[in-house]
């Protein structure tokens, strides 16, 4: 299984889990956490690596429609925090 498709599965059962509906096609948003999970691989060592975790976090979650506000319920949260942990521990593993 290929880290897209990982990611496609994660995504599709947080979002059916939640109840939520995303903006763009779960195939896609799983292709780009893919990507940007191995741009995070290339920074590790870096020392503001965690800073680099949340900002490649909020682009996934805004491809995915996700804006997180005051306003938010706490299943854009979750959301955005499965997101979060995707793509740090992919980041990690490779």
């Amino acid at each position: 299984m290929s880290e897209s498709e990982r990611f496609q599965e994660l995504i599709e059962s947080a979002v059916a889990e939640l109840g939520k509906e995303l903006t763009v096609d779960t195939s896609e948003l799983a292709v780009y956490a893919a990507e940007r999970s191995s741009h995070l691989a290339t920074l590790v060592n870096d020392p503001d690596f965690d800073i680099a975790v949340r900002a490649e976090r909020d682009a996934v979650a805004l491809k995915a429609g996700i804006i997180l506000t005051n306003e938010s319920d706490s299943a854009d949260f979750r959301l955005v925090g499965i997101i979060q942990g995707a793509i740090h521990f992919a980041a990690l593993a490779v």
